[in-house]
């Protein structure tokens, strides 16, 4: 029991001093496969709070206008860049997984907030893995009060 109430306290104590919420950011993204085809959809995410260099959030690949494909993403600041896994699945039910970083050499952001902030200015590039397809992605973010992703997936890279 006394454990349970200690729980309970260091919670509120978390609760309490967890400051601002950090704003979910949304937007659009292009990515290729190879050197000729070409996806869309959208994707939403934020820092987590507390540890603004680590973020997460979720996305959909959208073709002829409907979700094929939906899941979710993190990503983590090392020495010189950020990088991250996915993971999605299918709307049949088959999972894809694969890694993923952002090319921020001439950027001078500190924290995962300030790259998704970033979208809302200009387009943030990168490059994703998934066995043998690899590729390159560019996001964008929206302004506030434009359509955010429709749907997401629960499982978590």
């Amino acid at each position: 029991m006394r454990n349970v109430r200690l729980a309970i306290a260091l919670l509120i104590c978390v609760g309490a001093l967890g400051g601002q919420p950090v704003p979910l950011i949304h937007g659009t993204w292009t990515a290729t496969i190879g050197p000729r085809e070409v996806l869309h959809g959208t994707w939403t995410g934020r820092a987590l709070p507390g540890r603004p260099n680590v973020g997460e959030g979720a996305w959909t690949l959208v073709s002829a206008g409907s979700v094929v494909m939906d899941g979710t993403w993190r990503a983590e600041k090392t020495p010189h860049r950020w990088e991250g896994a996915w993971a999605g699945r299918t709307m049949d039910g088959r999972h894809l997984a694969g890694t993923w970083g952002a090319y921020l050499e001439t950027w001078n952001g500190r924290t995962f907030q300030d790259l998704l902030q970033r979208t809302l200015q200009q387009e943030v590039s990168g490059w994703w893995e998934s066995g043998r397809d690899q590729g390159h992605w560019w996001l964008k973010g929206s302004a506030a009060g434009e359509t955010a992703p429709a749907r997401t997936s629960k499982g978590k890279p």
